[in-house]
């Protein structure tokens, strides 16, 4: 082991050693303030809170620590009392660590050593499979002038696409194993290097690994409208037909938005492979800062395509009942209504993989954490294979739910659109505004290219400066959700009833006499 991994593992174990100890007393003063005091250390850790004032504190206290260590760490770096403080923090994170994590342990079991029993929440979750087996057994209405075989087509055409179109979009980095000289495989590789794939021993982290990348997407996404289509025309009904016009004139209207939104980003990385793109905006800067505004254009078109609030024109239940499935019922509702939410999924995870950066986080390379700015490394922590594809994938997963989440947000934000105003809106304002986007992108290519190497140097720091501004952010957002959820509960009482005990819940009304 060199000086280097040795600092790295010392550095790690450190931060892992204090982040558990300040989590673990956060988790305990929060129980112990909810319930009170049960023995001397629950007395203890009552004290040690109201003396400094909250929980918060605590959570403060902690990651004024984690701050403290990583400037000590980076200032002490190859000096001798560096490598004295290395070895003190080898040794002492180590112990800590466990400390905290059998402490914690400890306490859990000992805290509910006397009750008699223990509610596993999680079983919640059978509910939800209950409900989709009961879909399975509800009568299968066909209306009686309707086409049996389209009727029955046509719920499978719209969630077949929008969930196989997962299958390109990768959700992690490609995976090394060893290969022998008999070219038999063996385990995966402990470490790799920074630069380059493994050509020989590669598994790719997602289904089909194929050159023409997101055509394949595109290509399989504009099928749904087929299946919309069919649902209204052979419903036998006028809400059917109106709603399966409408899906198949406002998913037509902003796949070309769609389309024309994308070739900005495939100017930029050059390829058309999913995986290419991640893999270019690790090394340079996420597509969200090299192309805002096909993000937003992209974002926009996708809930369109999605046909969720505002954009569900084809469904809108105040004109058209419930639109191109009116006439739908049991598991073939069922199949309509997950296509929307998988297109909600697969939109996101096909944003993430084209403007988030993927699987990428700002700093963590395939040989472990490297914090560089300008060429000067300031921080380097190896990691192991393993633990940096499992950091990618949870990283993926995260912006995925993000953008889900932004979604749905939006679904209880804004209302719907007019028919006009949904087709001006696709016609005369994304689309335009895309092919504004392949122009610009288009000038600015050719203006980079015959610019000289100081340039493309301040366009290298303004991509590490883009990474700093994100793992701010990201520290930024994790502090203020641990802070959130320390935050007492208010909870306030509001008593709904007749005025006249509203009024007198609050303290009465103000009487006086009548002047003549």
């Amino acid at each position: 082991v060199t000086g280097n991994q040795r600092t790295g593992r010392a550095m790690l174990l450190s931060q892992l050693a204090i982040l558990w100890t300040w989590l673990t007393a956060v988790v305990i003063a929060s129980r112990v303030q909810k319930r009170g005091a049960k023995n001397s250390f629950d007395s203890f850790m009552l004290g040690l809170t109201s003396q400094l004032g909250g929980v918060r504190t605590l959570a403060q206290i902690g990651i004024g620590l984690h701050l403290l260590t990583l400037v000590v760490g980076v200032t002490a770096r190859g000096t001798d009392w560096g490598r004295s403080l290395r070895q003190i923090a080898y040794g002492s994170g180590t112990a800590l660590l466990s400390f905290a994590i059998v402490g914690g342990a400890a306490y859990a079991a000992w805290s509910i050593r006397n009750e008699r029993r223990i509610g596993l929440r999680l079983a919640g979750l059978l509910h939800p499979a209950a409900d989709g087996l009961k879909t399975l057994f509800k009568e299968d209405f066909i209306p009686p002038n309707a086409d049996r075989l389209l009727h029955s087509l046509a719920p499978i055409i719209s969630f077949f696409p929008a969930l196989v179109v997962l299958a390109v979009v990768p959700f992690g980095d490609t995976l090394c194993f060893a290969v022998g000289e008999n070219g038999s495989w063996g385990g995966l590789l402990p470490n790799v290097p920074r630069d380059g794939i493994c050509t020989s021993g590669a598994v790719s982290l997602q289904v089909v690994d194929l050159n023409v990348g997101i055509l394949y997407f595109f290509a399989l996404a504009g099928t749904g409208i087929v299946g919309a289509a069919l649902a209204g025309w052979t419903g036998d009904s006028k809400f059917s037909l109106l709603g399966g016009l409408r899906a198949a004139s406002q998913m037509v209207s902003y796949e070309v938005t769609l389309g024309l939104t994308v070739i900005g980003p495939l100017m930029v990385y050059g390829t058309v492979r999913v995986d290419e793109m991640v893999r270019w905006q690790s090394v340079h800067s996420w597509g969200i800062f090299v192309q805002p505004l096909a993000f937003v254009l992209f974002f926009a078109a996708a809930v369109a395509e999605s046909k969720r609030i505002p954009f569900d024109l084809p469904e809108g239940e105040s004109e058209i009942v419930a639109g191109y499935y009116t006439e739908y019922s049991g598991m073939k509702f069922a199949m309509f209504f997950f296509a929307e939410y998988i297109a909600v999924v697969s939109s996101s995870a096909l944003m993430t993989s084209l403007f988030l950066g993927g699987w990428h986080m700002p700093f963590l390379f395939r040989d472990g954490v490297r914090l560089a700015f300008a060429g000067n490394v300031l921080l380097f922590v190896p990691l192991p294979q393993l633990a940096v594809v499992t950091l990618g994938v949870l990283a993926f997963v995260a912006k995925t739910l993000l953008l889900c989440w932004v979604q749905l947000t939006i679904r209880w934000t804004l209302p719907r659109f007019r028919y006009d105003q949904l087709m001006r809106l696709g016609w005369r304002k994304l689309l335009p505004a895309s092919l504004v986007n392949i122009m610009a992108t288009g000038l600015v290519l050719l203006a980079i290219e015959s610019a000289g190497v100081q340039v493309a140097k301040g366009l290298t720091w303004l991509g590490e400066l883009s990474m700093f501004a994100v793992a701010a952010a990201g520290s930024a957002v994790a502090v203020y959700l641990v802070m959130f959820l320390l935050k007492p509960a208010e909870k306030r009482r509001l008593l709904a009833s007749t005025s006249a005990q509203f009024a007198a819940a609050v303290g009465g009304t103000r009487t006086r006499r009548m002047g003549a």
